[in-house]
């Protein structure tokens, strides 16, 4: 009787190729965005969408190219480009520049949030109240 592997928590970080599977679509090639504790923000090649995915949804590009890059039926016209997208990404990783460009809108996005969080807390501050009593001469 054998043991059971113990699977070593993956190590995904920003800017990392991964193929990323979002519930109801095929695993789909991706680049990571964002990293908030283990959800992450990734860029999908082909469609530039951007998704919110479980790190248990990600899995490395390099090492699953086989099992995920494969196209088994012809219905997945974009998947090919995808492919190829992320292909040419990987290649040249500092000339990605759809990637770079939904970084920057996600950095935006974040930096709006944020701003409209902190004036709501300042609309929503109230001052205590403070009686002024005075001679009514």
């Amino acid at each position: 009787m054998g043991r059971k592997k113990t699977k070593e928590p993956k190590q995904i970080k920003v800017g990392d190729f991964v193929f990323a599977k979002v519930r109801g679509f095929r695993a789909w090639p991706a680049r990571v965005l964002q990293e908030d504790g283990n959800i992450y923000q990734v860029y999908f090649y082909g469609t530039c969408n951007v998704a919110k995915v479980r790190g248990s949804q990600l899995f490395d590009f390099e090492a699953n190219k086989v099992r995920f890059g494969q196209m088994k039926q012809k219905q997945y016209g974009g998947f090919r480009e995808a492919m190829e997208d992320a292909e040419k990404s990987l290649a040249r990783p500092r000339e990605d520049e759809g990637y770079f460009k939904a970084k920057v809108q996600s950095a935006r996005s974040q930096v709006a949030a944020f701003t409209r969080s902190r004036k709501k807390k300042a609309d929503e501050a109230t001052l205590p109240f403070i009686h002024i009593t005075g001679d009514s001469d």
